[in-house]
């Protein structure tokens, strides 16, 4: 992370685009506002998910239109490229741009200028490209879902995120930290985190990685109040369905086996059982219905 960081640092006060690839949740779109903060660029940081819009309604999104373009547009609309002026313009899940806007972003990033949709002048836009996706576009270029030529475009210069699952090393320093900043945002008190609660934290998956973690922080603090903060106060620590389910069978197996040894040790005597067991009599007699132990079944006389 510390190279990573670095490498951030170096390159965003450049002019080159940024592609950032990682896998969802390891921070990419907190590194794109990184990568622009430390730009000194005035314009805004405009923000695009490219996997949320149909293909028509993300051309106007990006380009923008003008009146009478196509049915609905009333007027004109300033698009989220020419909004970014003198700014950047972050593209999440570039990945899913369909061909046609992937050629007309191709010849925005060439030529620095846009043309809204429906019109037929063109505007120069001074606009910073980060993208991030969380697929290979090595693999989609080659197949050919991705233009290699706006692959080349997109890396000027290349980040790659970690997961969390390659951190695991950092959470003692990573979870009082996220804590601090969740508590900051959903204006709650900071618990002190009980010891060993990163270890524990470490060891789960978290397949959803810093957004995943993020989330599960703020529940936990929900639940913690004035603290500690301990692996209690994480439902993603409880043991698995299956785990507990397990625990249960085993219990009653235990329990099933040791009824029945109990029994045969005192020659079907159920007083002497249930005193050996330390359970009243009836206690005993409810707890082999439960453990489906017929008494007479099995043969034992009743003292």
């Amino acid at each position: 992370m510390a190279a990573l960081l670095r490498d951030l640092a170096q390159v965003a006060p450049s002019r080159l685009p940024v592609l950032l690839l990682g896998p969802t949740g390891s921070g990419k779109e907190v590194a794109a506002r990184d990568v622009h903060n430390l730009s000194g660029r005035r314009g805004p940081l405009v923000p695009v998910n490219c996997a949320a819009f149909a293909e028509g309604t993300l051309e106007s999104e990006l380009f923008g239109h003008v009146k009478g373009a196509f049915t609905g547009a009333h007027r004109d609309r300033t698009g989220a490229i020419e909004a970014a002026e003198g700014g950047t313009l972050f593209l999440d899940e570039v990945a899913d741009l369909a061909p046609r806007l992937q050629s007309m972003l191709l010849r925005v990033l060439q030529e620095r200028e846009v043309r809204r949709v429906g019109g037929e002048r063109t505007r120069a836009v001074d606009v910073r490209f980060v993208a991030a996706t969380n697929r290979p576009l090595e693999a989609l270029a080659s197949t050919g879902a991705f233009r290699r030529d706006l692959l080349y475009r997109l890396q000027g210069a290349e980040l790659v995120l970690p997961g969390l699952e390659a951190r695991r090393h950092e959470f003692p320093y990573l979870v009082p930290r996220l804590a601090a900043e969740v508590a900051a945002q959903a204006g709650l008190n900071l618990p002190r985190v009980q010891e060993g609660l990163p270890q524990a934290l470490a060891r789960h998956p978290w397949p959803g990685n810093f957004r995943q973690l993020r989330n599960a922080l703020e529940r936990a603090l929900w639940r913690c109040g004035e603290g500690p903060l301990g692996p209690a106060h994480f439902r993603e620590l409880d043991p698995p369905s299956e785990a507990r389910e397990g625990w249960v069978e085993a219990t009653r197996e235990f329990q099933r086996a040791l009824l029945k040894a109990t029994l045969e040790r005192h020659g079907g005597r159920i007083a002497d059982t249930a005193r050996a067991l330390g359970l009243a009599r009836g206690t005993l007699y409810a707890t082999a219905r439960r453990l489906e132990v017929d008494l007479k079944a099995e043969g034992h006389s009743r003292a």
